[in-house]
């Protein structure tokens, strides 16, 4: 049997989705963290934010997803950009901006995107690149809960995700407009998941569908 690998400790610029709170693997211990090395123009990456969804959903009790921002290109490193990119792509798990790739490093990442399983205990039990794995995570996990739940190191409780305020705008990443027979607008704002009317002023709010 191989040498179990203790994770790398979670080191960055900042954090996201945290309430300004810096996390470590210590304030992790007891759950399953699921790091996602991803890129905010990497269409595979946006793909597994997709793919992780249920996941989050179906294990929030026990399973903590990191998004490691790991910039491929230049313009990526921009810490507002990140954050925007984080709202408008619906992102509800705490992000750790790694500007200067030393997360990639440490945990030996090749490509985006990569996640990386650390247990309960604080080791990296699995590491995998590209899109797909939804399927394997769910069977791993439930092997991780049957595990550390027998040996007492599962502790099931709310994460550390913390939503960012919400902006006092009426519109987030709007989309596409339509000219309506009143001469209202009808917009799609794509952070809300929703379509806003407008008076002719491009303003003044009408109503939210």
């Amino acid at each position: 049997m191989s040498a179990r690998v203790r994770a790398p400790e979670l080191r960055g610029r900042g954090w996201l989705n945290t309430g300004g709170r810096d996390l470590t693997l210590a304030d992790l211990r007891g759950k399953i963290v699921l790091a996602d090395f991803w890129t905010f123009c990497c269409i595979n990456c946006l793909h597994v934010l997709d793919e992780l969804r249920p996941l989050e959903e179906k294990y929030g009790d026990v399973l903590v997803v990191i998004g490691i921002h790991s910039p491929k290109f230049e313009h990526e490193k921009d810490a507002d950009a990140l954050a925007a990119a984080v709202e408008r792509y619906g992102v509800h798990h705490p992000v750790l901006d790694d500007p200067e790739m030393d997360m990639w490093q440490q945990y030996a990442a090749r490509a985006w995107p990569t996640l990386s399983v650390i247990d309960p205990e604080g080791y990296v039990v699995a590491t995998m690149a590209g899109e797909g794995h939804a399927e394997g995570l769910a069977r791993l996990i439930d092997e991780l809960i049957a595990t550390h739940e027998a040996k007492g190191t599962l502790h099931r409780g709310d994460g550390p995700y913390v939503p960012p305020a919400e902006p006092e705008t009426t519109l987030r990443f709007p989309g596409k407009a339509v000219l309506l027979d009143s001469g209202n607008l009808l917009v799609s704002d794509s952070a809300r998941h929703s379509l806003v009317e407008l008076e002719p002023d491009g303003e003044t709010l009408v109503r939210r569908i």
